[in-house]
C-alpha cells in the first residue's frame, strides 16, 4: 500500500470514529435532558443550538479535508497540507484544551475519551505519512508564504 492510500485509510477509519461522537451529540438535540436552565436568557433549548453548529463545523472540516485527500494530485500542495492540519486541529483540539481550565470540559467517560484519542490519532498520522504526496520534503512554511 502506498503513502497515500495508507493516509486515506487511516483518515477515513478516524472519521468513521469519529461519526460515533457525531450521533451522539445530534441525539443531545430535542432531548429535554439536555437543556439549560429556564432563565437562560437565549432560551433553554439554546444547547441544541450549540450542538447543531458543532455537528455542522465537524462535518465540514471532514468534508473539506477528504476533498483535499481524495482530490486531484495537483491539488495537493504544501498548502493544502497545512490546511488539512489547522481542520484537525480545530476539529480535535476542543476535545482537550479546554481542561486545564474547567475540568468539566473534558469527555463525559473512560469510552469517549478512548474513542476521541482514536479518531484524532489515526486521521492526524495520515496527514503526516502523506506529506511527501503533498511536496513538503524539504519544504518549510516559508516556501509557500511569500
Amino acid at each position: 500500500m502506498n503513502r497515500l492510500n495508507l493516509c486515506r485509510l487511516l483518515i477515513v477509519s478516524g472519521f468513521a470514529l469519529g461519526l460515533i461522537s457525531l450521533a451522539i451529540t445530534a441525539s443531545h438535540i430535542g432531548d429535554p435532558l439536555y437543556t439549560l436552565i429556564a432563565e437562560f436568557g437565549a432560551g433553554a433549548s439554546h444547547a441544541w443550538y450549540h450542538a447543531l453548529r458543532e455537528i455542522s463545523g465537524d462535518i465540514v472540516a471532514m468534508l473539506v479535508i477528504l476533498a483535499v485527500i481524495f482530490g486531484a494530485a495537483q491539488n495537493r500542495t504544501p498548502f493544502s497540507w497545512y490546511l488539512c492540519l489547522v481542520l484537525m486541529a480545530g476539529y480535535y483540539a476542543p476535545f482537550w484544551i479546554g481542561i486545564p481550565f474547567f475540568g468539566q470540559l473534558s469527555a463525559p467517560n473512560l469510552a469517549a475519551e478512548i474513542v476521541h484519542i482514536l479518531m484524532a490519532v489515526l486521521p492526524v498520522t495520515g496527514l503526516w505519512i502523506a506529506r511527501k504526496e503533498f511536496q513538503l520534503a524539504g519544504s518549510s512554511i516559508k516556501n509557500w508564504l511569500t
